[in-house]
């Protein structure tokens, strides 16, 4: 049997003598003072207080307990009526009467509410459904208020006894703190559904669990960008309480997922470095492509309330693709789906006669994402080279505005050598000191083979 403490609430309707007012005596014990002691050994006080009197200045009551229960403690006089002229505790019968007044010095004004005595028990077991732990009783002494002129005030005593349990609880299920992105599509923050905890005093009744956050805002408000503490609490009627605290982090940045797919025939799977723009972020994330399509999941980005554009490259793959995010329902986080042209091998965002030079340079084996290896496959060759015929004197696109410079078509070796791309020189297929179409040309009608003999090329 669990250990219980309890509370008493015993409201005694009053009757209303020549026409005055209602006029009641309330025993309350909720809240109470517990001292220190075992769940079923604590002490609480019992208040018996007055309402709707006039003049009342001095008040007796007798009170019968069950000894099964609790036992008397101690009487003392009350807030307001501050003079203990009687108390008597009988053990045999379980009763206690008490007997107090009005400050001696003005014994005429009275009260018409306030505190006329105090009783403290203590329990001694536990009684969820006692219904009558403690009552008031007519016995030999009955209950009565008296005015200055030592009228009695006629009264109808009803007792009304509720008992709760007095001993400490806990919340249950409190949820773990929150770490979260901000949501999509608003510059607010993030919002949550958090799952309150429960409570419960030992006799099973329920508690309210309330809940406040340090922000003040209401619960279903959008939780901003930094930590907010979420305080819960309850509270039973012997004053008993309770509270955990949660917080919920929401970072300074917004979630988008981007899914790719690489324009052309891919059979293969390989690791591709995608670089992501979104307003003033860019980031390089690595995304595992399975026959050219791949997903960059989790992206971080500014928090902003839209993206009409963003761009994502295949640094040493593709040209730059753009297009607008969006929120799809049921979800918090951004998503654009963008298609990647192919042959662009040195991340200039062009497909020019150079991307054909280090095809050529690439020609044979290769690992599967390697340079040049576009189809993803183990080889560069002629099916890496459609990509490049495909794309050829393209530019990438990135929100409605080309990037990367101007298409070169043709370059000669010497000019390759001074900007330091001098192994690009075996590129000149025909021999001619130029790289440029005639070597495109010779390429597709010889392949990859040099013209002999060898035209030597303008010295340094």
């Amino acid at each position: 049997m669990q250990n219980r403490l309890f509370v008493l609430a015993s409201v005694l309707s009053a009757a209303v003598a020549s026409g005055a007012m209602a006029q009641v005596m309330t025993a309350s014990a909720s809240p109470v003072t517990s001292t220190a002691g075992t769940s079923v050994q604590r002490e609480f006080v019992v208040n018996v207080t007055l309402s709707g009197f006039t003049g009342a200045v001095g008040a007796q009551t007798t009170f019968l307990y069950d000894p099964a229960v609790v036992e008397f403690v101690s009487a003392a006089a009350g807030d307001d009526f501050p003079t203990l002229i009687y108390s008597n505790h009988v053990s045999a019968s379980s009763k206690v009467t008490v007997a107090t007044g009005v400050n001696v010095d003005n014994p005429t004004s009275g009260i018409a509410s306030g505190n006329i005595a105090k009783l403290t028990f203590r329990t001694i077991a536990a009684a969820c459904a006692d219904a009558d732990a403690i009552i008031f009783t007519a016995g030999t002494i009955p209950s009565r208020v008296t005015d200055s002129n030592g009228t009695s005030l006629t009264f109808t005593e009803s007792n009304s006894v509720s008992v709760t349990s007095l001993a400490p609880f806990t919340l249950a299920g409190t949820p773990s703190n929150v770490s979260v992105a901000a949501d999509a599509g608003t510059v607010s923050g993030s919002l949550q559904s958090l799952t309150a905890p429960t409570a419960s005093d030992s006799c099973g009744a329920a508690l309210t669990v309330n809940a406040s956050r340090s922000d003040s805002a209401a619960m279903n408000a959008y939780y901003p960008v930094g930590t907010t503490t979420i305080t819960y609490s309850a509270t039973d009627a012997a004053g008993n309480t309770d509270s955990a605290q949660v917080t919920v982090t929401v970072a300074n940045h917004q979630l988008l997922d981007a899914s790719l797919s690489l324009a052309g025939s891919i059979s293969g799977s390989s690791s591709r470095s995608i670089r992501v723009k979104a307003g003033a972020s860019t980031q390089l994330v690595n995304v595992s492509m399975t026959n050219g399509s791949g997903t960059a999941s989790d992206v971080q980005v500014p928090v902003a309330a839209s993206y009409s554009c963003v761009s994502a490259k295949d640094a040493g793959h593709s040209l730059t693709s753009s297009g607008a995010a969006t929120v799809p329902s049921g979800t918090v986080q951004y998503s654009t789906t963008l298609v990647l042209d192919q042959g662009d091998s040195n991340d200039d965002d062009l497909v020019d006669i150079l991307d054909f030079g280090i095809y050529v340079g690439d020609f044979g084996a290769a690992l599967a994402g390697g340079i040049s290896n576009f189809n993803d496959d183990l080889f560069v060759n002629s099916g890496d080279f459609g990509f490049i015929s495909l794309n050829y004197a393209r530019r990438g696109t990135a929100c409605g505005a080309f990037t990367g410079g101007n298409p070169r078509l043709a370059v000669s070796v010497k000019q390759l050598r001074r900007e330091g791309l001098g192994y690009l020189a075996a590129s000149d297929l025909n021999r001619d000191g130029m790289l440029d179409s005639n070597d495109i040309v010779w390429y597709l009608q010889n392949g990859i083979r040099p013209s002999r003999p060898d035209v030597p090329s303008t010295p340094w």
